[in-house]
């Protein structure tokens, strides 16, 4: 049976379990969108630009644990994207960026359309730059329909590259492909399930983005440039015998759990390994695993920890990371003080354990293969001790909770606990990069709420484009709140996607945290330069000016400037029901900051200096 190119695609996203695509109209993918529009699933949401419709399907993916799809015009609306496409490509997470292109025959008489560079590269200049932010990319102009697969098969590999890496792809499709006619025979076939493990001999999985992995099948081992390799299967059998040696040792053995863990569907398997076999976890970002477990040991970011976490932490001999993304932003710059002879690292591209590595292997593989492995070793092992939360909060692993707050100022010592309390068991908490992000870093959260942030890539902005992917999400879940922490110079660079909120009916907590400009920026540098200032907006404004005189969507916009008054509405039993979106603007003294950013400022700004230095 044959289908149009366009129909295939759609119900290969919805195979994939895509219901929202986000995206902006342009005069080369609308046709391609009247087969979104017409699909009775698929929701097309129509983003004010095309940078926060990257960063809001970036937000989408996170909750949904799988595929996000970003639809953009040539050029233009493909450029302006971006920006959230690497930051899903840092912080590993799968969205299919499509394309849509002039035809194949504009293309190829180089004609001088708009959107383009008045150049001879014009048609390619665009997908070159993406190529390096992606994992995978089908340029179906560059592709000849030889058969009527050729175009779905080239569909399918970037789905399933995407899919089994957590990496953006890129689909560019031409106005004449659209309506192309290709075989369906593509649609039995069953793509992987999101987070999906690679063959184990699939070599080519590991390889960083940008490498390449081909060479010539018929030259000897020594030309290519490496040994010959031992299959797969006998290298991952291995690698599990010496990690569980090395563990079967130790004496004071942990695990610190990291995004990637997440990314690739792994926190499951890490809960069993640590309720298996009894081993005391730690994290380096937040809420991968319960905060409340008896076993959670606390947040560890090297010199920015607290320190009972950072002593416990550096004294044990056996210390298994699993999904580690060590940025400056988590590691305290980069000051984890571990020796690396005591360390394993579980990554999606390689293991590695002491200085030793072993790139066929995947976390996905190793990983399952720990828990029956340290199975047989751990009854030996005396079993660590197990704390509650109040005793975590008595020993100093985490910010004690404060009962009273000091002054009439809400300040952030008190206001991060005090959202802590209000949080409900399954909310998502969204944060920007700066106060809200390190705010609460050492905060325990509800058992089954999902925290988001960016805390590699780092955009400012992100996260209220993400906030709007995250409350998609959420409607395709079982009722849960959405609930955002963003600054006033952050909100003004996506401040329109609350528009797109209001205008798909999602009903999230909006908490603009009002400081008078860019804090992070000036706890790190310029405490009292003008580049750290921003304009002041009316932020009691906002909804009504976005929602427009015809919304039926229920808002309220509240201006908090007091610790009585912040109590006040968190008490408020209507306040904590989500059936109207709310702004509420939280006013803070100016040099404010919570002691996790003041710390890292410090560490950042010698990081800094000893580098000018050298």
């Amino acid at each position: 049976m044959s289908i149009e190119f366009a129909q295939y695609l759609v119900e290969r996203l919805k195979q994939c379990g895509v219901k929202y695509v986000f995206g902006v109209p342009g005069d080369y993918n609308l046709e391609l969108l009247d087969y979104i529009e017409r699909d009775e699933h698929l929701v097309w949401v129509g983003n004010a630009n095309e940078l926060n419709a990257a960063y809001a399907s970036d937000g989408y993916a996170r909750v949904k644990g799988g595929l996000a799809v970003v639809i953009t015009t040539f050029g233009v609306g493909e450029l302006s994207a971006l920006c959230g496409i690497a930051g899903a490509l840092a912080e590993r997470v799968p969205v299919l960026h499509i394309v849509g292109a002039p035809s194949r025959a504009l293309q190829s008489s180089s004609a001088l359309l708009h959107h383009t560079l008045n150049l001879p590269t014009s048609f390619s200049t665009f997908s070159t730059m993406s190529r390096p932010l992606s994992c995978s990319q089908a340029l179906l102009n560059e592709i000849e329909p030889r058969d009527p697969s050729t175009w779905t098969d080239a569909l399918d590999t970037v789905l399933k590259d995407v899919l089994e890496q957590c990496r953006p792809g890129y689909v560019e499709i031409p106005t004449d492909a659209v309506h192309h006619k290709v075989s369906a025979d593509g649609l039995k076939k069953l793509l992987p399930s999101p987070h999906a493990a690679p063959p184990n001999e699939s070599f080519a999985a590991s390889q960083p983005v940008g490498s390449s992995s081909e060479v010539n099948p018929n030259a000897p081992a020594s030309a290519k440039g490496q040994p010959s390799q031992a299959p797969s299967d006998d290298v991952t059998e291995y690698v599990v015998e010496e990690i569980t040696g090395r563990f079967a040792k130790a004496k004071k053995p942990i695990i610190i759990v990291d995004a990637c863990a997440g990314r690739f569907g792994m926190a499951g398997e890490v809960r069993m390994l640590v309720e298996k076999c009894q081993i005391r976890f730690f994290e380096m970002g937040k809420s991968m695993l319960d905060e409340h477990h008896p076993l959670y040991g606390g947040c560890y970011a090297g010199a920015n920890s607290l320190q009972p976490v950072r002593e416990e932490v550096e004294s044990a001999d056996f210390v298994l990371f699993v999904g580690a993304l060590k940025s400056d932003f988590n590691s305290g710059s980069f000051s984890v003080n571990i020796d690396p002879k005591i360390t394993i690292e579980l990554h999606s591209f390689t293991t590695n354990v002491g200085y030793a590595s072993y790139p066929t292997t995947d976390i996905r593989h190793i990983l399952p293969l720990l828990v029956p492995s340290f199975g047989k070793v751990h009854s030996a092992r005396s079993e660590p001790h197990g704390e509650s939360l109040e005793s975590k909060i008595t020993s100093g692993r985490m910010e004690p909770q404060l009962v009273e707050p000091k002054g009439e100022e809400i300040k952030h010592e008190w206001f991060w606990q005090r959202m802590g309390r209000w949080f409900a068991d399954n909310d998502i908490i969204i944060t920007e990069t700066g106060t809200s992000s390190f705010g609460l870093i050492n905060v325990p959260l509800p058992s089954h709420s999902t925290y988001v942030a960016q805390i590699l890539w780092g955009a400012i902005g992100w996260s209220v484009g993400a906030a709007l992917g995250c409350a998609l999400a959420a409607t395709e879940q079982k009722p849960r709140r959405t609930v955002l922490f963003v600054g006033d110079g952050s909100l003004q660079l996506t401040l329109q996607e609350i528009g797109t909120m209001i205008r798909h009916g999602v009903k999230p907590y909006l908490f603009v945290i009002n400081n008078d400009g860019y804090e992070i920026e000036r706890q790190i540098h310029g405490w009292t330069a003008k580049y750290n200032d921003i304009q002041l907006y009316d932020h009691q404004m906002l909804l009504p000016f976005l929602a427009g005189k015809k919304s039926k969507v229920p808002y309220e916009s509240i201006a908090v400037h007091t610790p009585a008054e912040l109590e006040a509405l968190l008490t408020n039993e209507a306040f904590a029901k989500d059936d109207k979106i709310r702004l509420v603007e939280v006013y803070m003294p100016r040099g404010d900051a919570p002691e996790g950013l003041i710390r890292q400022a410090k560490l950042t700004a010698e990081a800094n200096e000893k580098a000018s230095e050298e």
